[in-house]
C-alpha cells in the first residue's frame, strides 16, 4: 500500500507543476500543463539568471477565451513544453490579481507594436529581465518558430534587441507631456470628439470589435444634465438602446457580455464581468433618471438579478464568467450555453404548449432565427426586435430551454475593486429600486468584513483561504468611492470617516510626486489615468478626493489635485473623451454642489429629481439649509420648497 500511494504521489507531481500550489484560478488551469510553469516571484528570475535561460512570460486570466485556445494548442502540447522547458524560465501571471505587472508589459507591447496589446499577452525576455519580443495569441507552429529562433539568434543580435526595446520604453515611460493652460469649456470638446467617433448607423462609439465605453456615455450624459445639450442624450440614448437590444446584453436572462466582435452590437465576447456590469448598470440608472425610459429600468433590474444569481455568495460577488462552455460533445465551444439552435428551440416550446405560429413569432421577436447570426451556421444569439415586455412567458421557457446546458465556468475569486464598483451600481440603482440600498450596504459590510482585517486592506481572494495580497490602487479607489455613495445613501458617518481614511491612504502609498502608481511594492508600474477596460482607478482618486474636500472642508488634498491635473493638461486637452473620468473630476471640482442640513431633512429629500450629477449631501448640526461649493457655502434658507429654486439658478 506505501509503494502504491508514493506511485500516485510521484505520478502527481510528474503530471503537475508549482502552480498546483497557487490561490488564483487562473494559474490553477494551467497547473497540469507539461510546461514547468512558475509563479512571478524572485526565485524564479534567479533561476533564470543561474541556469542562463530565456524567460518566457505569459499574462492572462481565466474567462480568457483566446488564453483557452493558446493553453489548448501549446501549454499542453509536449512538443511545445520541451522547447520551453529545456531553454526558458516559463512564468504564468493572473493580471487580475497583479494588475501592476500587466500594465508595465501591456505599455510595452504599445511601444513596440504601436497598438493596443491583450490577453494573452506573450512577452519573452532575457536573462536580466529585459524584454525582446511582445505579442499577444500565437498559434502553436508560429510559437514554435519564434522560440526557436530566439534560442538560435546569437546572443550579441539579441542584447541590441533588448537595448532597443528597453529604449523604446524608457523614453516613453520618461516623456514629460508640457504643462499648459486647461481649456475652457473642455467637456463641449470632448462630447464633440465623441460625436467625430460616433457610429450613427448602429449606435455606439467605433467599429468592431466595439466596447461599451461607460465613461464616454457618462460625459453625454452629464452635458444634458448640466448644460441640457439634447444632442449629447440623443447620442447616449441611441448608444443605450442600440446595447440594450443588441447581442451585447442577454436578452434572455440579463447582464452584460464584454464586449461585441462587430459594429452592430450583434455578437458579443461571451464573457460576464463583474466590472463591466457594474458600470452598465450605473449608467443605465444615470440614464433613467433622466429620460424615465422603461427599457433602461428592465436593463438594470435584470442585469442585477442575472449578477446576484450566478455571481452572488453570501453578499459577495465573483468575478467573471467563461465565455467557453461544453457542448453536447463535451467540448469547450464559444457561446454554447448561450446561443440557440432554431429548430431544436422551436419544437422545444411547441411540445411546452406554445402555438407553433406563436412560437415563431416569439422566436423571431428574440431574434433567433433559421438562417443564424454566429458562426454562419444555425446558431442564434438573441437580440430584442420589437418593444419590451412582449413573450414573457415564452422568454422564461427560453431560460429553462437555456438551463438544460451547462453553465460556463465562474471565476470565483472576489476581487476588492470589482465589489465595490458593483456594490456602487447597486447604490445607484436605487432609483429603480429602493430595495438595492439594503443589498448594497449588505455587500459593503460583508466585504470589509473579508478583506479588511487589523488596519490591512487586501486586494481579493479565494474562498475559503484568507486575503493575503495587498490592495492595489484600484481597490482603494472604487471601495472609497463605494463609500461614498453609502454615505449619501444613509448619512451613517462611519462610512464617510472611512472614505476619508481609505482616500489619505492611497495617496501616501500610490502617489509620489505628480504621479500614481497601481501598487506599493518593488515593482513600480504607473497608473495610467486614460480610461482601459474600466474606468481609471487613478483619475476615480482625483474624483473622490474633489468630494471629500467638499463633504469635509479639508484641503489638505488640494495640492495633489491640482498637480494632478497640472502634470495631465495637455492630455486632458488633446483628448479630452479618452480621459473621461479624469475630466469628469475637473468638472466636479468646477460643478460639485453640497446641500448640508440636519440628518433626518436630507434623508427625506429625493435628489433625484434634481437631475445634477454633481450634487452632493453633508448631515449638519442645523435646521438651516445650506448650499456649498468646492471651497465655501453662498445661500442658506430654512424651506425644503427652495432647494430647487436655489439649485436651477446655479446651473
Amino acid at each position: 500500500m506505501k509503494i502504491l500511494l508514493t506511485v500516485i504521489l510521484l505520478t502527481f507531481t510528474l503530471l503537475s507543476n508549482e502552480l498546483k500550489y497557487s490561490k488564483s484560478p487562473y494559474l490553477l488551469q494551467h497547473k497540469d500543463n507539461p510546461v514547468n510553469w512558475m509563479e512571478w516571484s524572485n526565485r524564479a528570475f534567479k533561476k533564470a539568471k543561474k541556469e542562463h535561460k530565456f524567460i518566457f512570460l505569459s499574462i492572462g486570466y481565466s474567462t480568457c477565451h483566446w488564453c483557452h485556445v493558446m493553453a489548448r494548442e501549446s501549454f499542453e502540447q509536449k512538443d511545445v513544453a520541451k522547447i520551453l522547458n529545456r531553454y526558458f524560465v516559463s512564468i504564468k501571471v493572473d493580471k487580475e490579481r497583479r494588475v501592476d505587472i500587466d500594465n508595465y508589459y501591456q505599455l510595452g507591447f504599445r511601444v513596440v507594436n504601436h497598438r493596443g496589446g491583450g490577453w494573452p499577452l506573450t512577452v519573452i525576455l532575457l536573462p536580466n529581465k529585459k524584454p525582446i519580443f511582445f505579442g499577444t495569441y500565437i498559434p502553436k507552429d508560429n510559437l514554435i518558430e519564434i522560440l526557436k529562433e530566439i534560442v538560435s539568434t546569437p546572443k550579441s543580435e539579441l542584447n541590441k534587441i533588448a537595448q532597443n526595446i528597453n529604449k523604446a520604453i524608457q523614453n516613453y515611460k520618461n516623456a514629460k507631456a508640457p504643462i499648459v493652460k486647461i481649456k475652457d469649456r473642455l467637456l463641449e470638446v470632448a462630447i464633440k470628439n465623441i460625436e467625430r467617433n460616433f457610429d450613427y448607423k448602429n449606435g455606439g462609439l467605433g467599429t468592431a470589435p466595439k466596447f461599451p465605453q461607460p465613461e464616454a456615455i457618462n460625459l453625454l450624459l452629464n452635458s444634458y444634465a448640466i448644460n441640457r445639450d439634447k444632442k449629447a442624450l440623443k447620442l447616449a440614448t441611441k448608444a443605450l438602446d442600440a446595447m440594450a437590444k443588441g447581442g451585447i446584453y442577454d436578452q434572455i436572462e440579463g447582464g452584460f457580455f464584454r464586449y461585441s466582435v462587430d459594429a452592430k452590437w450583434q455578437i458579443p465576447h461571451f464573457e460576464k464581468m463583474l466590472y463591466t456590469n457594474a458600470e452598465l448598470i450605473s449608467l443605465y440608472s444615470k440614464a433613467y433618471i433622466i429620460t424615465k425610459n422603461r427599457l433602461y429600468a428592465e436593463v438594470v433590474k435584470n442585469s442585477i438579478a442575472n449578477i446576484d444569481k450566478y455571481f452572488g455568495k453570501n453578499g459577495l460577488y465573483y468575478s467573471a464568467s467563461n465565455a467557453d462552455s461544453k457542448n453536447e460533445d463535451g467540448d469547450e465551444q464559444e457561446g454554447y450555453y448561450y446561443i440557440f439552435e432554431y429548430e431544436k428551440v422551436l419544437n422545444f416550446l411547441i411540445k411546452n404548449g406554445v402555438n407553433k405560429s406563436k412560437a415563431k413569432e416569439a422566436l423571431d421577436y428574440f431574434g433567433i432565427r433559421q438562417m443564424g447570426n454566429f458562426e454562419g451556421g444555425d446558431y442564434s444569439n438573441a437580440t430584442l426586435n420589437g418593444k419590451i415586455g412582449k413573450f414573457t412567458k415564452i422568454k422564461k421557457l427560453l431560460q429553462k430551454y437555456r438551463a438544460k446546458k451547462k453553465y460556463p465556468f465562474i471565476d470565483k475569486k472576489i476581487n476588492t475593486a470589482w465589489n465595490a464598483l458593483y456594490i456602487k451600481a447597486k447604490f445607484d440603482a436605487l432609483v429603480v429600486d429602493k430595495k438595492y440600498q439594503n443589498e448594497a450596504i449588505k455587500s459593503l459590510e460583508s466585504l470589509l468584513k473579508l478583506i479588511y482585517k487589523n488596519g490591512n486592506l487586501y486586494h481579493q481572494t479565494l474562498l475559503p483561504y484568507k486575503a493575503t495580497q495587498k490592495a492595489l490602487l484600484e481597490d482603494y479607489s472604487f471601495l472609497t468611492d463605494a463609500l461614498i455613495s453609502a454615505y449619501t445613501a444613509t448619512l451613517d458617518k462611519k462610512y464617510l470617516n472611512l472614505a476619508n481614511k481609505f482616500m489619505q491612504k492611497s495617496i501616501k502609498q500610490f502617489y509620489k510626486n505628480g504621479e500614481w502608481f497601481y501598487s506599493n511594492n518593488n515593482f513600480k508600474s504607473k497608473a495610467s489615468l486614460e480610461d482601459g477596460s474600466y474606468k481609471s482607478p487613478s483619475a476615480q482618486a482625483i474624483k473622490n478626493a474633489v468630494v471629500l474636500i467638499a463633504l469635509n472642508g479639508d484641503y489638505s488634498m488640494s495640492k495633489v489635485v491640482d498637480k494632478t491635473f497640472k502634470l495631465n493638461s495637455a492630455y486632458l486637452n488633446n483628448a479630452p473623451n479618452y480621459y473621461a473620468t479624469l475630466l469628469d473630476a475637473l468638472v466636479l471640482k468646477k460643478k460639485i454642489l453640497v446641500l448640508k442640513a440636519n440628518k433626518e431633512k436630507l434623508l427625506n429629500i429625493d435628489f433625484n429629481r434634481y437631475l445634477y450629477p454633481y450634487l452632493y449631501k453633508k448631515a449638519t448640526k442645523y435646521n438651516l439649509y445650506q448650499i456649498c461649493g468646492f471651497q465655501s457655502c453662498f445661500k442658506s434658507f430654512k424651506s425644503e420648497k427652495n432647494i430647487e429654486k436655489e439649485l436651477k439658478s446655479l446651473f
